[in-house]
Order: C-alpha cells, then structure tokens, then sequence
C-alpha cells in the first residue's frame, strides 16, 4: 500500500480551472534558458504546444504571463505576474510537500495494517529534511525493497521522539569542527553510547543564500544588521536554526537586530523560494536549496548528517537494508548531482565514544 498526497492549485474566475504543474514548469525554464524555444524544449514541448499553453492561461488569469523580445532567439522574460506566480508555487510547494510526505507515509502504513498483503521490511524514521534524504523512501522501495515511514520534523525534534521510543531511527545533523563541538551537549541526552550505534549519511555546504546580483551586498553575518536587508529564517529546533544561533552569538551579533529573524519556514528550499521571490534579501541554508532557485550562496560551514539506531537492531533485515541504500552506487548519483554534498563515506557504521567525538 503506497498513498501520494499532492498539492493541486485552481484558478477561480468564471470556471474552475486546474493549474497543470507543466505551465509552472514552462516558466521555471523560460527564467532558464531565457527563450520559448528552448523552454518548451527542456519540458519537452512542442514550440506551437508551449505557446499554447501561455496564450490559454493568460487568457484566464486576464493578464500577460511572457513577454517576447524580437531579435535572434526571440528572448523571453516572465512578466511581473507570472514571476511572482512561479516564486510563491515554488515557496508554497517547497513548505507543504514535506508535510505531505509525511502525511502520506503514515497514511500507507496505517492502511497497509489493515489488509492483508506481502509485508515487507519496514522502519520508522524521524529526520531532519533535505534534498537528498527526502529522496530516500522512493529510493528504498526502488531498489531495496524496504518500506521508510518517514516523518520530517527538526533535528532535535527527530532525536527527542527517537528517546522516548516513538521511531527505529533518527536523522539529524551537526556542523563540523569547534562549533559541532559547542553544540554537541544539546544533543549528548539524546544518544545513549551504550544501546545506540550511528550510520553516517553524507556531508552537505551551509551558507548564505541571496539573490543573484547581491543588490544588498550581502557577504557575512555581520552584513545581516543593515537595516535594509530582510531576513528569512528556519524554525526553532532545526538543525540549520541552532547552527545559526550558535554562530551569531559566538560573533557577538544580537540576532533581535536582524529584521526578519523571527520569521521562519520549514525547509532548505522554502527559504531559497522566499529569496528569489524577493520577498527576502537573504537565507541561511544549503548551497543545493540556493542551486535550485539560482541563487548566490555564500559558503560558511560544512555539517554532517547522520542516522542514530539501537544496536540490537543492526544486524536486522530492515536497518541492513537501510545501509546497503546509503551504500548503493543509484544513492551515490543521486548525491553527485547536487551542489554542496559529499556522500563518500555514506553508509559507515560507527560505534559513538562516550563524548561522541565521532559526530565532529
């Protein structure tokens, strides 16, 4: 049993009118490539389908979507609508489809409990979201057959429900070098080194994200407190939050002086959407969420990833699984792709010391 939940959007005017997810991909490749032409072939798109397409929608929005240029290649901007249209589906999806796949695995799994089929291996996971773990259920059933009910929740969150015994395992993730060494006692009561063994996932780059040009000349932390650039900001008790808080006051920079600190959204790419909608100078996050929105990123930090789990548990079916995924040539590729990680030592089990030196 295997359930998809999926945001759909509608445009009401005289008739309801469904908004196909290719239209939105049509404009993501225009502000690509920078001409119908090329766009409709990325989308693999007929030119004469594509145009099509903007002339219907632009005739029930009521407005102009595309503007062309004459000349060679007939360069193509989005208008102000359109563009404003694309950011806020990229920044809306990128903050609801987590929650819905989380609401979806735990939909299957409820379901597949109550009717008779071929079980097959089967894990609880709390973890922290990003690009590539949230890749990590498909690719488990693709190529081993192993059933991920993963939940997305924040780092501390994921090892907290890990503690009281809700999940088989916990994602979460810690800077490297002295500041994972400062923040390593918030996470110390959560990880027993007697009952409890690691797996690690891969690294990943954190850093800045502004817009392309950098109109607010944004090129470090101290920059945050000109007053005319607006922050965007990750939640209370995600990794990337307690990264940021740990560094700002390790500077000495009062984060109540930063305009827009406490406003916040739930994942990597929602906070790049935010940005290069403008409706944000600037995020912090990671350089494969500021790739995806063609935004400038600034690098500031590496953080590793890791998987805690009981060690009475490795040696089982479903956690073997698990690692032989991180391990497997397809997850490897899947990493490669991205901007800003390292998965080279993916799938290395590690048997935590008492001080868990081994995380930093």
């Amino acid at each position: 049993m295997d359930v998809e939940l999926s945001l759909n959007w509608h445009c009401k005017n005289e008739e309801v009118a469904e908004i196909p997810k290719s239209l939105f991909q049509l404009l993501q490749a225009i502000v690509d490539t920078g001409t119908l032409r090329a766009a409709a072939d990325e989308c693999k798109l007929s030119y004469r389908h594509a145009w099509g397409m903007i002339q219907r929608w632009q005739g029930i929005f009521g407005c102009s979507l595309v503007e062309l240029k004459r000349g060679r290649g007939q360069k193509a901007l989005l208008s102000a609508f359109s563009e404003k249209l694309l950011w806020e589906y990229q920044r809306i999806s990128a903050r609801i489809e987590p929650e819905l796949a989380s609401l979806a695995s735990e939909l299957s799994s409820s379901l597949a409990s109550t009717i008779k089929q071929k079980k097959i291996p089967s894990l609880r996971v709390a973890a922290s979201h990003g690009l590539v773990i949230s890749q990590l259920r498909d690719l488990a059933k693709e190529i081993e057959g192993l059933n991920l009910d993963m939940q997305f929740q924040g780092s501390l969150d994921c090892l907290q429900q890990y503690k009281l015994g809700h999940y088989d395992i916990a994602g979460f993730h810690l800077p490297e070098g002295p500041l994972g060494q400062r923040l390593l006692p918030r996470l110390k009561p959560f990880i027993n080194v007697e009952t409890d063994t690691l797996v690690y996932a891969l690294r990943r780059q954190q850093g800045l994200m502004v817009a392309t040009e950098n109109p607010k000349n944004i090129k470090n932390l101290q920059d945050l407190l000109n007053p005319q650039v607006e922050f965007i900001n990750r939640q209370k008790n995600s990794g990337s939050r307690i990264t940021l808080d740990a560094m700002l006051l390790e500077k000495g920079i009062d984060s109540d002086l930063i305009n827009g600190y406490a406003n916040e959204e739930f994942t990597h790419s929602a906070v790049a959407a935010l940005v290069a909608s403008g409706a944000a100078d600037c995020g912090f996050g990671l350089e494969a969420a500021a790739a995806q929105f063609n935004l400038a990123f600034m690098p500031i930090n590496w953080e590793s990833y890791w998987f805690v789990l009981r060690k009475a548990q490795l040696n089982s079916s479903p956690h073997k699984l698990l690692i032989q995924l991180l391990q497997s040539d397809l997850f490897q590729q899947r990493v490669q792709i991205l901007k800003g990680y390292d998965s080279r030592r993916a799938g290395q089990v590690i048997t935590p010391d008492k001080a868990l030196t081994v995380l930093i």
